[in-house]
């Protein structure tokens, strides 16, 4: 499936993603992303109010131990 010739006309850039490696659309979409945000050298500021109130870092909760019961002999 592809895009419309109308909507092709609308868009500034095309890129074609090859199938031939089964990626999903989200997939192939974050390794587009990733690869345009390394090109051009950029990083989003972090959202930062100076003076604001610092959060502390929430318990960490998953990948703790399990405690299982042992095996009766």
């Amino acid at each position: 499936m592809s895009l419309s010739a109308e909507t092709c006309a609308r868009c500034d850039h095309l890129i074609r993603i090859p199938t031939r490696f089964s990626l999903n659309v989200a997939t192939a979409g974050a390794i587009v992303m990733y690869d345009r945000l390394l090109a051009r050298g950029r990083y989003a500021p972090r959202p930062l109010r100076a003076g604001g109130p610092v959060e502390p870092e929430p318990p960490h909760v998953h990948g703790g131990p399990r405690l299982r019961k042992p095996l009766k002999p």
